[in-house]
């Protein structure tokens, strides 16, 4: 992805040299994340999301960083809490568990499409159609898939919400600026909802709410004041 996926949708150039770099490569050899590919891209191409990401395998792994970041007036502490919490996400795997997982469901779901397949044809009348490999019964089909999707959309929402959590953990044991991660998810909260109810956040959130994570960025804070 780094290498030929990434750079068609956007311009990926080296971060200058400055306290910006020296604060990722320093965190990168603290957390054991490769050091020798820092870039800024231009995200805001696309949206106005304050965002960073790591990724790549086998030697391609780089940190990238929005230009959002930066037109938001992002500082070292939030650039050290968002790049962090991206290298948790790199250290700890978590795209390579989501692939392993999501396999999993595929599976779980092929095996409930062709049970409930039949149960399907019955309730939509479709009666002409000859089991789930006639291509008529493609209709039936989605409709079977598309109501497994949504009983499984509050499980792979808390599957990711607990990555995120995990990832805002890593950020703050390793970066330690709860202060600088709290300010950052403020930002987002202009594309996400910050306080939804419980009940909203577990259907349809893909991440903790900007309200939790925060609270447990300041709950990190209280638990590890500063030295001296």
């Amino acid at each position: 992805a780094p290498i030929f996926i990434e750079p068609l949708f956007n311009t990926y150039t080296p971060a200058p040299p400055g306290p910006v770099r020296d604060a990722v490569v320093e965190l990168a050899h603290q957390t054991g994340t490769p050091s020798d590919k820092i870039y800024i891209y231009d995200g805001s191409r696309q949206s106005d999301r304050y965002t960073a990401n790591v990724s790549g395998l086998f030697g391609s792994a780089r940190v990238a960083m929005s230009d959002t970041m930066f037109q938001q007036g992002a500082d070292l502490s939030e650039v050290r809490a968002v790049v962090g919490h991206e290298m948790g996400h790199y250290v700890h795997m978590h795209a390579l568990w989501m692939v392993g997982i999501m396999a999993v469901l595929a599976m779980v779901a092929f095996w409930a499409a062709d049970r409930l397949f039949p149960v399907a044809q019955r309730l939509l009348g479709a009666n002409r159609v000859n089991g789930i490999s006639d291509p008529a019964g493609l209709p039936v089909l989605g409709v079977v898939i598309g109501f497994l999707f949504v009983l499984a959309t509050p499980l792979t929402n808390t599957m990711v919400r607990v990555i995120e959590s995990d990832a805002d953990q890593f950020s703050l044991e390793h970066a330690n600026e709860p202060d600088g991660l709290a300010r950052a998810l403020i930002k987002t909260a202009e594309y996400r909802a910050p306080s939804p109810s419980w009940l909203e956040e577990f259907i349809f959130y893909d991440h903790p709410s900007v309200s939790n994570r925060i609270r447990r960025a300041m709950a990190w804070k209280a638990e590890h004041p500063p030295e001296g």
